[in-house]
């Protein structure tokens, strides 16, 4: 995926910089300026989507269903 970023060279950095904390960057251009007068940059980051994070517990699954509510006293 490519993702063209527009705005100062400061806030461009910025986000490529928290990009990657969201998806896998694989490539950031050099700053391109705007035509004419503009102080705006544009800058090119090409991304790839991170593969989700899988995660097995290890803890046994609690039982579905009602929970009974306890006796009198707290007994079980």
């Amino acid at each position: 995926m490519k993702i063209r970023l527009h705005g100062t060279e400061d806030e461009c950095r910025e986000v490529a910089e928290r990009l990657a904390g969201i998806v896998d960057v694989l490539a950031v251009s050099a700053a391109y300026p705007d035509r004419g007068a503009s102080v705006l940059v544009r800058v090119y980051v090409e991304v790839r989507i991170a593969p989700p994070v899988h995660v097995d517990s290890t803890a046994e699954p609690r039982p579905r269903g009602r929970r009974r509510a306890l006796p009198p006293g707290g007994a079980r």
